[in-house]
């Protein structure tokens, strides 16, 4: 594949006036980029330079350059108009009522999925602007069988390949629109999908034809794989001692509150509530306290709760060892250390906002049970063990124990349960309901079933007459 990193600063060059000259933030070499002559090349600008000079909504839009650094005009154009809702994919079939502007991340998924669909077409010797839909199928196909990949042979998933897909369908389908080529005719299924746990509701999308059909096997594979709240009180333990108080609070605030890497590395000391606030909650016998997260996966905020110990255990560590932290950050740099919450405590990196790639090392290089041990796991982790203590609390009840309850009882409570997780998590698909339900499943022993089969068919099979 053939998207490289964005230039360098001081290699582009969009005339004597062009706000963008200089002001590039080099994004890190994809992993499936390789070099190459037919190259479609993604420019970051310097949102914040862009927007103090008045470019506003497409401050943060990126720009697309040939492997000569040539500017690509038309789908560049393509960007803007995304960005500020010129146009959109779903106005011709569902409307564009109540669509939102697309944020600086989506902008770059979208820039990099035209750019990686404009290079194989360069590799193929095939122009956008006469290529139709069977050559979209193709491009889709190829990236599924291994043929336009990193690493040769290698084959992607069907969901990478189906939103590249989906992107360039969608980029032919604008310049078809904006009568920059040929008319782009491609065929449109209907479907539908629950949007609770319970499946009581469901949504109506307009999809291209053709997409290639998805399974997740590996993430139920690690649902079912997560680890007990013994094990992970553990880990936690060994976190502390090991990589100190930050990483282990950072992970903490994961593992008991389910919140996203990317929203809980972007949490500023000002969201934890104050000393005065968690005593008043702590006087009138409230568990949880409020969280406000504002970054957020689609920049949609909300409001989660966060256990009052562990809220504690946060805000006596900023008013204590963070400031000691921010101290030594100021005395060896001479710079404030910010408001980021989670800050390093490691000697010679004081005060230094931890990021994602750290946390992801964390969970990477200090298994736990499993090789697919991660942060993204930890959070699977919070909503199943979640899910297990509410029903607990709901067969206690009715003064029986979890693991006597029917298999039908415990779906319906586990999709009641889960339609109030989603708050908490943000967003919840039918497919993650799926996998926490089957975890539920074997967690209180109702997979004992199949296993009493298997050892019916197995072990009980000298008890049957032979077949004459």
């Amino acid at each position: 594949m053939c998207i490289e990193q964005a230039p360098s600063e001081g290699t582009v060059t969009l005339g004597r006036r062009s706000p963008l000259r200089g002001s590039g933030s080099s994004e890190r070499p994809r992993r499936d980029a390789r070099p190459g002559p037919g190259r479609t090349v993604v420019f970051v600008p310097d949102a914040a330079r862009l927007a103090q000079l008045g470019f506003g909504r497409v401050a943060a839009v990126p720009v697309l350059f040939d492997g000569r650094g040539r500017v690509l005009r038309h789908p560049s154009r393509y960007l803007r108009e995304r960005a500020t809702l010129q146009w959109h994919p779903s106005r011709n079939e569902l409307g564009s009522g109540g669509r939102d502007y697309p944020t600086p991340a989506t902008l770059r998924h979208i820039a990099y999925a035209v750019a990686h669909f404009l290079s194989w077409g360069e590799a193929r010797g095939l122009d956008w602007r006469t290529a139709c839909y069977d050559d979209v199928l193709c491009y889709q196909r190829e990236q599924l069988q291994g043929l336009w990949s990193a690493r040769k042979g290698r084959k992607l998933q069907p969901g990478t390949a189906n939103a590249r897909a989906d992107e360039a369908t969608h980029f032919l389908a604008w310049a078809s629109f904006r009568a920059l080529r040929e008319p782009f005719p491609y065929p449109r299924v209907t479907k539908r999908r629950a949007v609770t746990a319970s499946g009581g509701s469901a949504c109506v999308a307009v999809a291209r034809a053709g997409r290639a059909r998805e399974a997740r096997p590996g993430d139920v594979r690690r649902v079912l794989l997560i680890p007990s709240a013994a094990e992970t009180a553990a880990w936690l333990d060994q976190v502390r001692r090991r990589r100190g108080s930050a990483k282990a609070l950072l992970a903490s605030t994961i593992l008991q509150t389910g919140v996203r890497l990317k929203e809980v590395v972007a949490l500023t000391t000002d969201q934890i509530p104050s000393a005065e606030t968690l005593a008043a909650l702590r006087a009138s016998g409230r568990a949880m306290a409020p969280v406000h997260l504002s970054v957020t996966k689609g920049g949609r905020p909300r409001t989660i709760d966060m256990p009052a110990p562990l809220a504690a255990e946060i805000r006596l560590w900023i008013d204590t060892r963070r400031l000691v932290a921010a101290h030594r950050h100021r005395h060896r740099t001479g710079h404030l250390a910010g408001e980021r919450l989670f800050i390093s405590d490691a000697p010679g990196h004081e005060g230094v906002p931890l990021q994602r790639h750290t946390v992801q090392r964390l969970f990477r290089e200090m298994p736990l049970g499993t090789a697919a041990w991660s942060a993204h796991l930890g959070r699977h982790t919070y909503a199943c063990n979640f899910l297990l203590h509410a029903m607990r609390k709901d067969a206690a009840a009715a003064a029986r124990p979890l693991d006597a309850m029917g298999a039908d009882w415990v779906r319906a409570r586990g999709s009641f349960w889960l339609d109030i997780l989603r708050r908490q998590l943000g967003h919840l698909g039918v497919e993650t309901t799926g996998q926490y339900l089957r975890w539920l499943a074997s967690a209180v022993g109702i997979a004992d079933l199949a296993s009493g089969w298997h050892e019916a068919l197995n072990g009980g099979a000298g008890d049957a007459e032979p077949v004459q």
